[in-house]
């Protein structure tokens, strides 16, 4: 019987189940990296896509809230218009540019707009009688002011 226990073992030794145990086992730690890699990958996926949308909403929010300008007023002549502009967001603005149908115009000067202040905002220009312009004022932070004034 001694002979044959070890054919057996001998066959045991040599049979593929036991290279595959011992493959499985030396597999075990490289699928548990994988799993963790996906797992890491997934949630990173889920996790940006949460902070970009936040951060997104909270921008808009932020630059709604810190310049919300309005017209109070305008007045033109054939070489100025003057525009009385209120900033009713938190923080003070400045304006740094001026479009008049669409073509850039002349600012006299950049004027800075304090929180709850109104100040007027000089045009330069050629402007005729019985025509319409249109006004884009640009803000430091990009937010444009539109509005359509008839020289009569």
């Amino acid at each position: 019987m001694k002979k044959a226990t070890a054919r057996q073992k001998k066959t045991v030794s040599r049979s593929p189940i036991k290279n595959l145990l011992k493959a499985k086992k030396a597999a075990s730690p490289g699928i548990v990296a994988l799993l963790l890699i996906l797992i890491t990958v997934v949630s990173g996926f889920f996790f940006y896509n949460a902070v970009a949308g936040n951060i997104g909403s909270m921008t808009n929010t932020v630059q709604e809230q810190m310049e919300i300008l309005f017209l109070r007023t305008f007045r033109i002549n054939s070489t100025c218009i003057t525009s009385f502009i209120g900033n009713t967001g938190i923080w003070a603005i400045k304006i740094v540019s001026a479009f008049i149908n669409d073509q850039i115009a002349n600012l006299k000067q950049s004027v800075d707009i304090g929180k709850d202040a109104v100040k007027p905002v000089y045009i330069l220009g050629t402007f005729g009688k019985g025509l319409t312009y249109v006004v884009k004022l640009v803000s430091n932070f990009g937010k444009a002011l539109t509005f359509d004034i008839t020289y009569t």
